[in-house]
């Protein structure tokens, strides 16, 4: 009987204290709550109160800088073979041809600095071949881009011409050849920048543009020979009072179509003497159907008086280069390092002439000056931002008995980068 009351009686305490127990443990925890309340109130207004901590001097500026601020380039590496065919330019060599540096930081989330910095030939030394330094160091851009609107920005300083195929993309990678075209050293003097200011954006989806005035060329450095090439000025220097409008104008009408209407205007003589225009229109263009490309440029220069400029250069110069291309490297090779790779075969075919129309000098006409080059060989990417290249190139003019050649046949590899 005993037990049979001590049993229900025991249990019957033990759930009376059971809510007693919970009671006791919520009051506990509600105190507990409270006093760690007080205790972040009482640590957030030490904070408060405390100065902050100052960090070493210059970290935060040298962070945010680092964080604003993207490095790249490009480089060229080559070897050439030149056949010997009587002008003496015969031979063989390796030649660290170009190294570029960019440097691009973000002053404000609308304002971006834009550098390049380049070494031709391993830079420059003391000895003087012929009548240029062997090297060059060069400021090739430097320029202020203020990003206002989508169709409307400024940007000022040294920045390239924006005309024809080569001399706004002229990294390695974006032509499949080991030089540039000929064209687009002659008739345009890649790579061509100069000090400027002007205007671009977008016209939609489809559309880009730039509209720039910038100094422009010294029409006395004009010549048969080398185009415009040596009218490229230093960039704290201008021949005249004039100054150069140029502009360019991108339309991709169709996928995997880029079209480029561009032109230059400006007075090339030099100050104290009658104008001298010198304009440029070019169109350049590529097409990819599949793995087959397609892609051209043409340019006209117009000279209104020549004889101001030149003795031996001709009203117009003009030219043009057209480009097949197809991509060979098979779908199954893609995989492992060589997931990204290409390789890519090619031949070009370019003519242009220096002599056209009339001629101040009648005797320095020749067919030398109407010049044509067939190249073919072939590109291989392992990776996209590297090319291994390698042509041959034909060289091939209108030279009248006894006259020597302009330039060579040639076999050329070149290892290009970008980075």
């Amino acid at each position: 009987m005993k037990k049979r009351f001590i049993i229900p009686a025991a249990a019957s305490i033990l759930f009376a204290a059971v809510p007693m127990a919970r009671a006791a443990t919520v009051e506990e925890l509600q105190r507990q709550l409270d006093d760690l309340g007080s205790q972040v109130k009482t640590l957030q207004a030490e904070k408060a109160a405390k100065p902050p901590a100052s960090a070493p001097q210059g970290e935060g500026y040298l962070s945010r800088l680092w964080d604003r601020t993207r490095i790249g380039g490009y480089g060229e590496l080559d070897y050439i073979m030149k056949s010997d065919n009587g002008n003496g330019k015969g031979g063989n060599t390796f030649d660290p041809h170009r190294f570029v540096l960019y440097v691009n930081s973000d002053l404000a989330d609308w304002i971006t600095l834009n550098t390049e910095l380049e070494w031709e030939h391993g830079g420059v030394n003391d000895e003087v071949a012929g009548n240029e330094l062997s090297g060059e160091v060069v400021v090739e851009q430097a320029f202020l881009d203020f990003k206002l609107f989508r169709p409307l920005n400024v940007k000022a300083g040294i920045m390239l011409v924006p005309l024809g195929a080569t001399n706004l993309d002229h990294e390695p990678t974006n032509f499949n050849s080991t030089e540039r075209p000929e064209l687009d050293r002659y008739l345009i003097p890649s790579t061509w920048r100069e000090m400027g200011i002007g205007i671009h954006g977008a016209l939609g989806d489809r559309a880009d543009y730039q509209l720039l005035v910038m100094n422009g060329l010294d029409g006395k450095g004009f010549s048969a020979q080398n185009g415009l090439r040596d009218g490229r000025q230093n960039l704290n220097q201008d021949s005249n009072r004039g100054k150069a409008v140029t502009g360019r104008l991108e339309l991709r009408p169709l996928t995997n179509l880029y079209t480029n209407f561009s032109f230059y205007t400006a007075n090339s003589a030099s100050k104290g003497s009658d104008n001298a225009y010198t304009t440029l229109l070019a169109f350049d263009g590529k097409y990819r159907i599949s793995d087959f490309e397609i892609a051209g440029e043409y340019v006209q220069v117009i000279q209104d008086k020549p004889a101001l400029l030149a003795s031996d250069i001709g009203h117009r110069m003009s030219g043009y280069w057209v480009e097949g291309a197809y991509h060979l490297m098979p779908a199954a090779l893609k995989q492992g390092k060589l997931a990204e790779a290409d390789l890519v075969a090619f031949a070009r075919y370019s003519e242009f002439d220096t002599q056209q129309g009339s001629i101040a000098d009648p005797t320095t006409a020749s067919g030398k000056y109407d010049r044509n080059y067939t190249t073919f060989g072939v590109s291989f990417k392992p990776v996209p931002t590297v090319a291994i290249k390698a042509d041959y190139q034909i060289y091939d003019d209108h030279r009248g008995a006894g006259e020597k050649p302009l330039d060579n046949d040639k076999f050329q590899l070149t290892l290009g980068f970008v980075f």
